[in-house]
């Protein structure tokens, strides 16, 4: 559909309003889906009540996650019958994953899109208005769209750029070949020059994003890998830093490792999953590695790159796990001590190969476990942080803290550092002395030239 045709169709609407659940991948979808429809000339609301189309962007990785969207749905019921000509749409996993079945439980929606159908987003507004039910769910041939507009609203000084979407991981646990499908890579050219496009904007960090972002591989005359692509990235002129994510222990080469030593740009930081630190459960969730395989690749990292924060993400409870099994993963923590993790019990997710598996860990040991685990975390970041009191650091200036009249910024290690100081230091490269640590986030004072 062409701009004017696409205007047309939106006849009447003026503004719109987009609600996020999930990840990064899933914030920067919504900065697309913001930035398609201000392309056509709506404009963000400034409330609930003053949008004429309404889109929850979701996320199907947890279950809670799910049952948020349709507790939410059934808020904006009585808001729709208010109100009829508005727009109300589910967006992302969820989308994917239930399909028809959200007109069925929620028949007010009017449009159900996937991930991958952003481009297609007016043509499903008009034809929602047509005839009430569109539905855009993507297939599995569908390509990346190589650029896309973006209305970038989740960070003043952070630029998401996406690298691939999907994964051809067959982990028993996930849900994001069924929701994200297969992978498919951007084009090395387009990536970089959206990447100088957004430092030409005024933003100095990028992160590179991919469900397995360090798989990503393209042919673009000759052949590269995502050594290759982090290594051009990091060259831009201008930028700041450069950080990426997910990767996937598997794939996380040490000539990966070898350009974070080499570049200056890339964030001392990686977020790496694990999950377990159970051989037995590690080979059900068909992770392809053992605890030692993640022990070797973390101790090549932090002997190439001594200062950098590691984090992961960690799932309790997964169907067969023993008390023993457990204890390894307690001891994997021991032995990296991560900066910060991610941390769940288990929840069958549909049309995964552990959905059939017996969820034979009741909820109260589940929960149990995950509050251990979760002291054993706080413990080893509280002494992780307090080890950066009187040290000086880089903090980039994100914006306000939640703390009154203070700032808020992110070292490269991805640390929060809440920090004094007024608006004109937002966007900017501060130094600061670190004056006290707590376990979520450090305090500082910024040393003045």
């Amino acid at each position: 559909m062409t701009a004017p045709a696409a205007a047309g169709a939106l006849a009447g609407l003026r503004t719109y309003r987009i609600e996020t659940w999930g990840c990064q991948m899933n914030e920067h979808d919504s900065e697309k889906m913001a930035g398609v429809l201000t392309s056509l000339g709506l404009a963000p609301a400034g409330t609930e009540a003053d949008a004429d189309i309404i889109l929850l962007n979701t996320c199907s990785v947890r279950e809670k996650a799910a049952q948020k969207v349709f507790t939410r749905l059934g808020q904006l019921r009585r808001h729709k019958e208010r109100r009829p000509h508005v727009i109300l749409g589910v967006c992302g996993c969820v989308a994917q994953q239930e399909q028809e079945r959200i007109f069925r439980r929620a028949p007010f929606v009017d449009l159900v899109m996937g991930p991958r159908r952003i481009g297609s987003l007016p043509e499903l507004i008009e034809e929602s208005r047509a005839r009430r039910h569109a539905l855009g769910i993507f297939d599995p041939r569908d390509s990346l769209v190589e650029e896309a507009p973006a209305r970038r609203t989740f960070s003043r000084t952070r630029a998401y750029v996406t690298v691939m979407e999907g994964c051809n991981k067959t982990c028993t646990f996930c849900i994001v070949p069924v929701t994200r499908g297969r992978e498919a890579c951007r084009s090395a050219e387009s990536i970089l020059r959206e990447a100088r496009e957004c430092v030409a904007q005024g933003l100095t960090e990028i992160q590179l994003l991919g469900q397995n972002v360090n798989a990503w591989r393209h042919r673009s005359g000759e052949w590269w890998d995502f050594t290759r692509l982090l290594g051009a990235v990091a060259l831009v002129p201008g930028l700041k830093r450069l950080r990426f994510t997910t990767s996937h222990p598997l794939h996380f080469k040490d000539s990966i490792i070898d350009m974070m030593a080499s570049r200056e740009a890339i964030c001392r930081h990686l977020h790496l999953p694990v999950q377990s630190g159970s051989d037995g459960v590690l080979a059900a969730m068909r992770r392809g590695y053992t605890a030692a395989d993640y022990l070797g690749r973390v101790d090549r990292l932090r002997r190439r790159v001594p200062d950098v924060a590691l984090s992961t993400d960690v799932i309790v409870g997964f169907p067969g796990e023993t008390e023993e099994d457990f204890k390894m993963t307690l001891g994997l923590l021991r032995a990296v001590e991560f900066d910060s993790i991610y941390s769940f019990v288990y929840s069958p997710r549909p049309s995964t190969p552990a959905a059939g598996l017996a969820d034979d860990v009741h909820d109260g040991a589940k929960k149990e476990r995950l509050h251990r685990l979760q002291a054993l975390q706080e413990e080893i970041q509280m002494r992780r942080n307090a080890t950066w009191v009187g040290r000086r650091v880089e903090v980039l200036v994100d914006g306000p803290a939640r703390q009154p009249e203070k700032l808020a910024g992110r070292t490269s290690q991805n640390h929060l550092v809440i920090l004094e100081g007024d608006a004109s230091l937002m966007g900017r490269l501060v130094d600061v002395r670190i004056t006290r640590a707590g376990p979520h986030s450090l305090t500082g004072e910024r040393i003045t030239p």
